[in-house]
């Protein structure tokens, strides 16, 4: 059917004078402004196409007829035309809609849709150079398109409105199958935000079915089978396709060998207690788990965490009824796996830790970071989905409000400290990068590089007249930096508190922080064990047995924290089985999770030191297997100036 050219704008007013269309030039450039996402234009295609197959099963249910409907959308990303295509089997324009709904704050949909504020068509229509919209509905069907739509906005002066013109070129197959719906194309150029389809290097079906249910209406927060989703990409000549029946967010979990929901693990726990009392173990399907998840409503909620709200947060649940899924995987690395499986452009990421925020059903934003006030390392382990009711964000992607975003962020913050932390032994243990040959033969390497330094250019300092004992530090407070702990730790060396140890040169290159020796190269009883005189030393036994011997090069790492090597080892940026000593001012509370410590303070434990001034060793929590040395140096110096009391004070910290 054809149609005299129209100009859309003429919905605004009958009479466009200079100033009139000076003022809406100017509306339109603020819609336009308000967009500034790469996947806005997916956004919104397919939110207007979930809508408009909403409406159709409404009015198909109305007559009857729901049971004979099947809703369809089809998305063309066409990376050699530069171009995508969004086509439904909706409920259609007919003509008065067809001649209206591109004009700026121009809305047929109420405020139960994804889209009822009037601008995203205005944004597809002015937001492109090149737009093309058909419609077919009983009585009445069109193709039209407009053409330099943005170039028409950048320029001044009276320039003749662009006008949508009829189109009799074919349209979409998958359309043209269709007894009513719209079909929506768009094609990019160098004035469009995103300027090339092809910028983020998807070029395949299946990688974009994953990205659009990260970032569009696909990723549905309430999973919707009803509706038949393909998404077809063309590349190189190429075309791929994908159909998903449904549609939902992407949850890694879905996708792990080995999951449990919270509540369930919660039940069989208290099941177990109530049976056997403490200490009986959960079955296998609750251990070593990839991911654990789950969802609570807003009625859950407040009963979850509803001794940590304020007011304003229980406003926030009454009035937009928040939903909150989570998913705690057992290492961040799980998100960075998934990301680089894409194998998308150099660090572009898809789908992050953090907190997701989403309303009218779908995701929306860019996830921001959960603000944790302890074991920060947990806010990379974490996904959470915040989902709000009677509420849209700020025109285009400009976000949620302040109160709300406020709200997620604590939410997230209670669950996260309040809860998940409880349950991390439940997951995998997480020893770090994967123990492979190639780490191995690295560290090998840089080992052999160390003690070939240490050959060619030796440290030595002979003087009959220095290393005279000042019995004191010359550092006059406690470490407050890692920086700290390192020149004291070298203090305590040099001073002979601690013996034996020998610390090689190293560089920055390599993932720890430094290599050092075991001597027993001095007189034995320099490192023999006695209470009074030398508490931080190994049994006689030993130090007579060890008497002249050397060790290779050991890996030595410094931290403030024990806190922050847990979260390295958790992160995989470093692998537990590398480290050997780990030099540190405080043990923190993170290690709890995971980990056991032995204190060597404690007088029955020092034949369990096996090297001078080692004052704990970290150990598997359930095992008990060695994992490495500690030297705590706060509780050193606090042993080595009040030895019984700070025993007593160790049997109370560690057993």
């Amino acid at each position: 059917m054809t149609f005299a050219p129209f100009d859309p704008l003429e919905s605004k007013t009958t009479k466009i004078s200079d100033a009139a269309l000076g003022a809406l030039k100017r509306e339109i450039r603020n819609i336009l402004s308000s967009y500034v996402g790469w996947y806005d234009p997916f956004c919104e295609l397919i939110q207007n196409a979930l809508d408009a197959v909403e409406a159709r099963g409404a009015l198909e249910k109305s007559a009857g007829t729901a049971a004979s409907y099947e809703p369809k959308i089809n998305i063309l990303i066409d990376l050699d035309e530069n171009s995508l295509t969004v086509s439904d089997n909706g409920i259609g324009l007919d003509k008065d809609k067809f001649e209206q709904f591109l004009a700026p704050n121009f809305s047929f949909k109420s405020g139960s849709t994804r889209g009822h504020k009037g601008v995203g068509a205005t944004y597809v229509a002015y937001g492109f150079n090149y737009m093309r919209v058909s419609t077919r509905v009983p009585g009445f069907e069109a193709s039209g398109r407009i053409i330099g739509a943005r170039n028409w906005l950048n320029t001044d002066g009276s320039v003749s409105n662009p006008k949508v013109e009829p189109d009799s070129s074919a349209v979409e197959e998958v359309f043209e199958k269709s007894d009513r719906g719209v079909t929506i194309t768009v094609r990019f150029d160098d004035t469009t935000h995103p300027k090339r389809l092809d910028w983020i290097k998807a070029d395949s079906a299946e990688t974009w079915t994953k990205i659009l249910a990260v970032k569009t209406g696909l990723g549905s927060i309430v999973d919707d089978a009803s509706v038949e989703v393909t998404v077809r990409v063309c590349s190189q000549g190429k075309l791929t396709e994908v159909v998903t029946e449904g549609t939902r967010y992407f949850w890694l979990h879905r996708y792990a060998a080995k999951v449990a929901r919270i509540r369930d693990l919660d039940a069989a726990s208290e099941a177990l207690f109530k049976k056997f009392g403490v200490g009986r173990k959960l079955p296998d399907k609750f251990r070593n788990l990839d991911f654990l998840y789950d969802s609570w409503t807003s009625t859950e909620l407040e009963a979850l965490i509803g001794a940590s709200l304020d007011e304003e947060e229980k406003e926030v649940i009454r009035k937009h009824r928040p939903t909150v899924a989570v998913e705690f995987g057992f290492s961040a690395k799980q998100w960075s796996s998934f990301n680089e499986s894409l194998k998308l452009r150099n660090s572009y990421k898809v789908l992050t830790a953090g907190i997701q925020l989403a309303a009218n059903n779908m995701p929306q934003g860019e996830p921001v970071v959960i603000p944790l006030t302890r074991n920060i390392g947990r806010q990379n382990q974490l996904h959470f989905l915040v989902h709000f009711e009677n509420y849209s964000p700020d025109l285009g992607r400009k976000g949620f409000h302040r109160e709300l975003t406020d709200f997620a962020k604590n939410v997230a913050r209670y669950i996260t400290e309040n809860h998940l932390v409880k349950l991390r032994s439940y997951l995998k243990a997480n020893t770090g990068v994967a123990p492979d040959l190639i780490r191995e033969l690295k560290i090998g390497d840089w080992k052999k590089e160390m003690l070939a330094h240490e050959a060619t250019d030796p440290l030595v300092l002979n003087s009959e007249h220095f290393f005279k004992p000042t019995e004191r530090v010359s550092i006059t407070s406690a470490p407050t930096r890692e920086q700290d702990v390192i020149a004291l730790f070298n203090q305590l060396i040099a001073g002979g508190v601690i013996r034996g140890i020998t610390v090689m040169s190293t560089n920055e290159r390599f993932t720890y922080d430094g290599l050092f020796k075991v001597s027993f190269d001095l007189p034995s009883d320099l490192y023999s064990y006695d209470a009074l005189s030398n508490p931080l030393g190994v049994p006689s036994e030993v130090a007579s047995q060890l008497q002249g011997k050397i060790t290779d090069p050991r890996v030595l790492e410094y931290k403030f924290s024990l806190d922050g090597l847990v979260e390295d080892f958790e992160n995989q940026d470093k692998n537990i089985n590398d480290v050997d000593l780990c030099v540190m001012w405080e043990t923190g509370d993170l290690y709890r999770e995971r980990y056991g410590i032995t204190s060597l303070l404690i007088p029955e434990n020092a034949d369990q030191r096996q090297y001078h001034g080692v004052t704990h060793i970290l150990n598997d929590l359930e095992t008990g297997a060695r994992h490495c040395e500690l030297i705590v140096l706060k509780e050193l110096i606090q042993s080595l100036n009040d030895p019984e009391g700070t025993a007593d004070v160790q049997r109370d910290k560690y057993e």
